[in-house]
């Protein structure tokens, strides 16, 4: 039986799916589900008892549906502390006719990841951008083509080895086992963006609540990949602090009443705090909310517009950006970053096409660009099933050595 949990583990929310892979190849969904989160802090865990608790009570539910599900999970992570960086590999055409087999292939990967890392660094990903046969490039697949040397351009993603074994060993507690670790913006682009947008050239934002994630990719070849620490979560802050109000009211006000546009508000539209909280009797404008709002989310997207200024004027994103994740719910999102960034905007959500959905309340959860991520880690643990193991070192070496999109 192949079943797959997808498990996003965000700093606000825990996210999952649980589906059966069929004969056929088709992947049928068992359930959806959502749960608060705890002891994670922009993408990294930090209270290894209280997220423990929590991943625990995961556990036990997905291992209710399944105990395959609880063994062949596959989990995103997403931290500042995860960099990417060009990578090259080259090597002789081993056969005397010099056509090119997939033993030629494996061993100009395995070239392009003989590169010195720091300590404490590890590979999360090895990414094929494109080969060389005797310097021709733009080759998808070079095998059966002749030639003397091959190249290969890849991008290498690698994370910060202490934060990939705390959550491995984290889940192995609660009774999982992780058999995929996937930079959080590549599992989104694998679950929102199509063929012909990474064709055209285009750039995938995923707002989370602790931190923003985003994907460059041209001509189909992945161009950028980045975490940055700071996500919607700090809007709420932000407006807890300037109306002087609690938390939880300053999520009920941004999600009902804020929008991220502030031009677009006229000046005299007023909210009473006191239908939140009847000990607060303060008024203020919708406008004064929007330029709370906008003020963070502008600094967020300042970052992410010199990121793109950073690749050079060889990068062109037609296709534009692409936002997903839970804080691009938010009224007026695409406004400010089509105006932000001057792309077309889209917000994206999870093609579930391929996905036999039975259950109209799952179909409801996976048409949330929430679940983008979510999503992503099954469509990636269906075409890189890895086998279990209880050696968490052998895990890991196992996890680094075949997570190779």
């Amino acid at each position: 039986m192949n079943i797959i949990t997808g498990l996003d583990v965000g700093s606000s929310y825990i996210k999952g799916i649980v589906a059966e892979v069929k004969k056929n190849g088709t992947p049928s969904v068992i359930t959806v589900f959502k749960y608060p989160s705890a002891g994670f802090r922009k993408g990294a865990l930090v209270d290894a008892e209280a997220a423990t608790a929590v991943l625990t009570d995961i556990g036990r539910d997905i291992e209710k549906i399944s105990r395959y599900a609880v063994r062949n999970v596959f989990v995103n992570i997403n931290s500042e502390h995860i960099k990417s960086h060009p990578s090259r590999g080259i090597v002789a055409v081993s056969r005397s006719d010099f056509e090119i087999q997939q033993d030629d292939i494996d061993r100009v990967t395995q070239a392009s990841q003989a590169m010195k890392m720091l300590p404490n660094r590890l590979m999360l990903h090895n990414i094929t951008r494109e080969y060389f046969v005797d310097d021709v490039g733009d080759i998808t697949d070079p095998v059966g083509m002749t030639g003397s040397r091959l190249e290969v351009s890849t991008l290498v993603v690698e994370g910060f080895s202490p934060q990939v074994s705390i959550l491995t060993k984290q889940l192995e507690r609660a009774g999982m086992l992780a058999c995929g670790i996937i930079f959080n913006p590549l599992a989104a682009a694998r679950a929102v963006l199509s063929k012909r947008q990474k064709e055209l050239g285009v750039i995938l934002i995923d707002f989370g609540s602790d931190t923003t994630s985003f994907a460059v990719y041209q001509e189909n070849k992945i161009v950028q990949t980045k975490s940055l620490p700071i996500g919607s979560g700090y809007v709420t802050k932000d407006i807890a602090i300037g109306l002087q109000t609690s938390i939880d009211i300053a999520e009920q006000l941004k999600v009902e009443c804020g929008y991220a546009a502030s031009r677009d508000i006229p000046r005299h539209d007023l909210v009473k705090l006191a239908h939140l909280d009847p000990e607060n009797k303060e008024r203020v404008t919708k406008k004064f909310l929007s330029e709370i709002i906008e003020g963070r989310l502008a600094e967020i997207l300042d970052v992410v517009s010199n990121e793109i200024k950073s690749l050079g004027r060889t990068v062109q994103l037609p296709g534009g950006a692409v936002i997903t994740g839970g804080g691009v719910k938010l009224s007026g999102m695409t406004e400010l970053v089509r105006s932000s960034l001057k792309l077309a905007t889209q917000i994206g959500v999870p093609d579930v096409s391929s996905f036999e959905v039975v259950n109209p309340t799952h179909q409801s959860l996976l048409a949330d660009p929430e679940f983008s991520t979510a999503v992503g880690l099954v469509m990636w643990g269906m075409t890189g099933e890895r086998k279990p193991t209880h050696d968490t070192s052998a895990l890991i070496r196992n996890i680094f050595k075949n997570l190779m999109p």
